[in-house]
């Protein structure tokens, strides 16, 4: 038997340095930099979900699956700038996915892009090209389409779905107690069509992305804003020649065409953005001075770490982000921190820790906040400690409230035959039960709760804003605003992109305007083995998934979010 064991053992051993190996092996080739020739051009393809930040993962570089993100788009722009090798750029879109406020960046990198003579061309891939992508695409030095490609241009839609009468049919019934007039996301569980107060707050928002989308497309194109409206209303829909004819584009051509515009003696070969992603800064004389961190707040915030959730999408975890910002404020190296927020909120408890996490670091070190599409709710809350607050025009900030509520499917266990029986001790002992209503005293304390929140988010946002406590009260209420009336109401410092935020870190860290500061990014790098172990996590965690019953999933999840505090943002606006 020891025999056996010892043989055991020497193979486990066998086996784990041989996984060693290969993660070492991976670990050379992914820190390898990618050739890059000369007479080459930077070939960008923004399609599908552009993310802000994506953590390096090396498996995925290794397996050619690296993701584009805003991140990899705003540096590679920067390098290619610099770079003699790079002749230029080509900035194919199709289908792009993303918000307002990456929109407006993007076409800010691009005109910056363009101040160094190189140039970059815009190519709408896709069978079928929208709104945003155009947006994009109009601010590059000229735009090309096949000429039978589709170009369409519906303006913008928001759009609201209500539960309450399917909740009804299935027995299932929501109760929701929000503070704030404005703050609606617990509507569509509860109402059957929408509040003025919510109309109200979606018409003005509308009013003025509608507004920028126009002013931006014609002032990048040298057209009137009443004929690009005129496009938007009355043709929106148009094929390659009668884009070009009606000036939206410069030429009709193929894709392959493209590299021929570089006037450069032969034709110069590509690049890809993921590939040249993987050049360091400093190697092109650049980032190579003081340190920044920039620390990405990303997604719905929860407690514990960064994950992904069934349900929720991508969470932010508060433990995460508090790590981040302890070792950016204790690192002797950083002089300064970017936090970069993307999230419309999400626990209220949670939000609480970060915001105490950001005040500590800006005792340590400045501290400057830069909002990306969305800066709201729990967002925001985590975000006005901030020694300066940058947000774009088209930014989504504010939504100053609180809701919570629970599900009854005490009804639908009823239509499926299951019967849920209890026994309890304690006035409230069923506060968190998915099998009845609140009783009148727990809506009390409920209430009492978030009303005990609300207020103390409200004199947080006037004492770290310095704005009259009267004043506050007015513009909370759960109300969402745009980056740029939110500036005028005192809400954020000023409208701006992610390079405004570094010129405010610079300047505040007493560090030279000139002087071209190293980025240094949190969540940092994963390692292999991290990686590794996360997979089989994921195996096991996707196996216990399909053995579950569904509808004790179900009311495992409703369990979860009873009576739960959420600073989340009511509502997404999404382009159509």
């Amino acid at each position: 038997m020891k025999t056996f064991f010892k043989w055991l053992a020497g193979v486990f051993a066998v086996f784990i340095l041989l996984i060693a190996g290969i993660f070492i092996l991976i670990s050379i080739i992914t820190d390898t930099e990618p050739v890059v020739n000369d007479n080459s051009y930077l070939h960008i393809r923004l399609a599908g979900t552009l993310n802000e930040y994506i953590p390096p993962d090396p498996l995925e570089e290794f397996f050619g699956e690296a993701q584009l993100d805003l991140k990899k788009v705003r540096e590679v722009l920067e390098k290619a700038q610099v770079d003699e090798r790079i002749v230029g750029v080509v900035l194919e879109v199709g289908y792009l996915q993303c918000g307002f406020a990456k929109m407006k960046e993007l076409t800010d990198l691009i005109m910056h892009f363009r101040q160094n003579g190189k140039k970059i061309y815009a190519y709408l891939g896709g069978d079928i090209n929208m709104t945003r992508d155009y947006y994009v695409a109009s601010a590059c030095d000229s735009v090309f389409m096949a000429p039978q490609s589709n170009l369409i241009l519906p303006g913008i839609l928001s759009e609201v779905t209500y539960y309450k009468n399917f909740f009804k049919k299935i027995g299932v019934q929501a109760e929701f107690i929000h503070i704030g007039k404005y703050k609606s996301a617990p509507d569509v569980y509860t109402r059957e069509s929408m509040r003025p107060e919510h109309k109200e707050e979606l018409n003005e928002l509308l009013d003025e992305i509608y507004a920028d989308i126009i002013n931006t497309i014609a002032g990048q194109r040298g057209l009137s804003a009443a004929k690009v409206e005129q496009f938007i209303n009355e043709q929106t829909g148009f094929t390659g020649k009668q884009a070009k004819e009606a000036g939206l584009l410069d030429s009709t051509l193929f894709f392959n065409d493209l590299p021929s515009l570089f006037k450069s003696g032969e034709e110069p070969s590509a690049i890809s953005a993921v590939d040249y992603a993987q050049i360091s800064p400093t190697s092109l004389k650049i980032r190579n001075k003081s340190r920044i961190a920039v620390i990405h707040c990303s997604g719905t915030i929860s407690g514990g770490y960064d994950s992904e959730d069934y349900f929720l999408g991508t969470l932010a975890g508060a433990r995460s982000l508090v790590s981040n910002l302890q070792k950016a404020a204790r690192s002797k190296l950083v002089k300064a921190i970017i936090f970069r927020i993307d999230s419309p909120g999400g626990s209220a408890a949670a939000s609480e820790v970060i915001w105490d996490a950001v005040r500590k670091a800006r005792r340590k070190k400045p501290l400057i906040v830069s909002i990306s599409d969305y800066g709201a709710s729990g967002g925001y809350y985590i975000a006005m400690e901030g020694d300066s607050i940058i947000a774009e025009p088209t930014s989504l900030v504010g939504s100053i409230g609180i809701f919570a509520g629970k599900f009854n499917i005490k009804e639908l266990y009823a239509k499926l035959n299951l019967n849920n029986e209890s026994l309890s001790r304690g006035k409230n002992a069923r506060l968190f039960s998915i099998m009845q209503p609140w009783t009148p005293s727990e809506k009390l304390l409920v209430h009492r709760m978030l009303r005990s929140f609300y207020d103390d988010f409200v004199q947080k946002v006037a004492a770290a804003r310095h704005l009259p406590l009267k004043k506050t009260y007015e513009i909370a209420e759960g109300r969402v605003w745009s980056g740029q009336r939110a500036a005028k109401i005192g809400l954020i410092d000023s409208p701006g992109h992610f390079y405004d935020a570094v010129k405010a870190a610079k300047k505040l860290a007493r560090i030279p305007e000139e002087e071209s500061v190293r980025l240094v990014y949190y969540p940092r790098k994963k390692s292999l083995l991290t990686d590794f172990l996360s997979a089989i996590k994921t195996r096991v965690e996707i196996m216990r998934e399909l053995k579950t019953n569904h509808m004790w999933k179900l009311a495992e999840y409703l369990q979860r979010i009873q009576n739960k505090p959420l600073a989340l943002m009511p509502f997404r606006l999404e382009w159509k």
